[in-house]
């Protein structure tokens, strides 16, 4: 299947497609689906989970994000999952997205955000301590107005809080305890903690006096816009 034969023919492409979890689900409401992603190791093993499930219709394509391989205009849905608070330039990834989407094409988002009333540059540290790969965590206005400088116009949008396991957050991180980015980010996530059970990070961290344990909460976005003609 050639990429650059790709019409507006019920195509779909999921961006930064990791191992193809999104691209594989939804390959088979489409006669064609892409799954694009710039590491090797991810794509590979995105084909062989396809080839397992024995979806025919998806094809793995390396390339960079920021600068899509493929024609204006030529897929009815583009989705992002949880890629965009890694991106140092969100914005330009949008518009590119926008760029591939048909006239009335849909883009779907879900990732990571920052909650509104947090100090980003706080939020945001913790995150990096955890994880170097992160970029920015934006809040939900902050998204919503680089969707509508693309030329996208928001049709739904829910945010979902979801509670965490500290120590199971940075296992999945592979930073165990003991390790320096687990001893940071534990020291930044205790400095906000407060007896009200809000703090300027937006984690709303919470200790266990007993046990020690320390929870969090995430709070995730899925936005469905729609390009305008």
């Amino acid at each position: 299947m050639a990429t650059e034969n790709f019409t507006r023919a019920n195509t779909a492409v999921d961006l930064a497609c990791g191992p193809g979890t999104f691209a594989r689900a939804f390959a088979a409401r489409f006669r064609h689906a892409i799954g694009v992603d710039f590491t090797p190791a991810m794509l590979l093993e995105g084909r062989e989970a396809a080839d397992r499930a024995g979806v025919t219709n998806l094809e793995f394509v390396r390339a960079d994000v920021n600068a899509l391989p493929f024609a204006a205009g030529v897929a009815d849905v583009v989705c992002c999952g949880y890629a965009l608070h890694h991106l140092l330039a969100p914005g330009h990834v949008l518009a590119e997205m926008a760029r591939v989407a048909a006239p009335a094409g849909r883009i779907a988002i879900a990732d990571l955000i920052a909650p509104d009333g947090a100090d980003s540059e706080r939020h945001n540290r913790i995150e990096r301590a955890r994880d170097p790969s992160h970029a920015s965590s934006l809040k939900e206005n902050e998204l919503r107005d680089l969707l509508a400088r693309a030329g996208l116009r928001v049709l739904a949008a829910e945010q979902q809080e979801r509670s965490r396991d500290f120590d199971h957050w940075m296992r999945v991180a592979a930073r165990p305890p003991g390790s320096p980015a687990y001893t940071e980010t534990r020291r930044l996530m205790e400095e906000s903690l407060t007896g009200s059970g809000t703090d300027a990070s937006g984690f709303r961290p919470r200790l266990d006096p007993s046990s020690g344990a320390l929870q969090l909460l995430q709070v995730a976005i899925y936005i469905v816009a729609e390009k305008i003609s």
